[in-house]
């Protein structure tokens, strides 16, 4: 009897406990747990598209035999190619040299323009020239008193060689000039009324002499040199002399070309 009264009060106890664990768990709640995991990436393998696929059907593989046939037969034909020709240039006309010439012109109060130019081969390197040049005017110019005229003349020789080596000419000339001053003021002063006029000597000449020539070397040092003497004098007695040598040369610096005139 008394084992009986334990066993009863046995669950009767675990019964108790049990309810109480019941109505604790409900009480628990809730909470959120975060899990946090570093970052790894991968990279997976790569697959490559085959360049010559591959056909599982067997018709598509076999290749069938293609035969031509050409039925060929002769045509006659008339038709033949032209040459090629090349394309012309068009040349302008060749303007047509004279070795002589000479001009003459005429204009007012008788003046008078003349020119003779002569040029002559000695042979294939050598030449020789010669120039004549005149102007004048008679003068004659309303309400002047003296003379009006004037003159000049030139006259010039030359004498050159030229060949792959060298160069040379040699010049010789020759200048006139006759001038009359003829301006007075005769407005402001009686130069008619007086003896003046007969005192007055308009007239000037000038006279010009001149030797010159050039030398040139195609393959040296000097290239090209001039050289000059001239004598200019007039009538009244006075005179000037003037004379020049004036080389010219190259030389290469750095690959460039310097000239120099002395």
């Amino acid at each position: 009897m008394n084992h009986l009264k334990n066993i009863i009060l046995l669950f009767a106890v675990f019964l108790t406990q049990f309810s109480f664990s019941q109505k604790k768990d409900e009480n628990i709640g809730s909470e959120v747990v975060n899990i946090v995991k570093p970052y790894s990436p991968t990279i997976s393998d790569a697959f490559k598209v085959k360049e010559t696929p591959s056909f599982e059907d067997d018709d598509t593989i076999k290749k069938e035999k293609i035969t031509y046939s050409i039925f060929s037969f002769p045509v006659a034909s008339t038709f033949t190619p032209a040459k090629g020709k090349a394309a012309g240039v068009e040349q302008s006309k060749k303007e047509k040299l004279y070795n002589n010439y000479a001009t003459l012109g005429l204009g007012n109060y008788l003046t008078l323009n003349a020119e003779l130019f002569i040029t002559e081969k000695l042979d294939k390197n050598k030449y020789v020239g010669g120039m004549i040049r005149h102007l004048s005017s008679n003068g004659n110019i309303e309400d002047v008193i003296l003379d009006s005229k004037f003159a000049t003349t030139t006259a010039d020789v030359t004498f050159g060689n030229r060949n792959s080596d060298m160069y040379y000419n040699l010049d010789l000339g020759y200048k006139n000039q006759v001038s009359y001053w003829y301006g007075l003021p005769v407005s402001s002063v009686p130069f008619a009324e007086t003896n003046l006029i007969a005192n007055i000597q308009e007239r000037q000449r000038f006279n010009t002499f001149q030797l010159g020539g050039k030398l040139g070397l195609n393959d040296g040092f000097l290239n090209h040199s001039t050289f000059l003497l001239k004598r200019f004098s007039d009538a009244t007695g006075s005179a000037e002399n003037r004379f020049y040598i004036k080389p010219e040369t190259s030389i290469e610096i750095l690959n460039t070309k310097v000239k120099l005139d002395v």
